[in-house]
């Protein structure tokens, strides 16, 4: 992949689940953590982001509040200015928020990254939610407008999940099934 595609995963990771630390002193770094059913997806975004993705990490906790066990595979990256720098975009006094700055510059693969990390294909529905929960309701808005200036795809916005409405699934499957990878293509159809 290109340079500005590796940048696109990146984007469509911090739009996701990934996120992004920094020391005190130092550059900041992205930390990538799925459930250990997506390991295919992951060793794929480590693939991408070489070399600065380092190896994959195994996890396990204990989730208190259910008592249930949960395994993950993630991995870091290396310490990088590009990181530091989207650490102030993609965060507003420790908050992730939506980067109204790269608003025009996220891409197709930056959506199909979302939609890998926090996209569903909802039965009920019969299309792809994606969840935007650790989002503000301004950002849940802006998301929604990215979507149908960048991509030309109608959305609804119900509670902490935006809707891809039915007409623009088709839309959807076409412009980011490319861009992902076979092991997650469920989330873009009925299993």
């Amino acid at each position: 992949m290109s340079g500005w595609e590796r940048l696109q995963v990146i984007y469509g990771s911090l739009l996701g689940d990934a996120w992004l630390d920094k020391p005190a002193d130092g550059n900041a770094r992205l930390q990538v953590r799925h459930s250990i059913k997506q390991r295919g997806y992951v060793e794929f975004k480590n693939r991408v982001l070489k070399p600065l993705s380092l190896d994959l990490i195994f996890y396990e906790y204990l989730d208190r509040r259910t008592g249930k066990t949960y395994r993950q595979v993630g991995f870091n990256t290396r310490r990088h200015p590009l990181f530091t720098y989207l650490r102030l975009l993609f965060y507003n006094k420790g908050v992730k928020t939506f980067p109204v700055e790269l608003f025009d510059d996220m891409d197709e693969i930056a959506l199909a990254i979302f939609i890998g990390d926090d996209g569903t294909f909802d039965k009920n529905a019969g299309t792809v939610k994606i969840s935007v929960d650790s989002y503000r309701l301004r950002e849940r808005e802006l998301i929604r407008a990215w979507l149908e200036r960048k991509f030309s795809l109608k959305t609804t916005l119900q509670k902490d999940r935006v809707y891809v409405l039915k007409s623009s699934l088709p839309t959807l499957v076409k412009i980011v099934s490319q861009y992902m990878p076979e092991s997650i293509h469920y989330k873009l159809s009925p299993p």
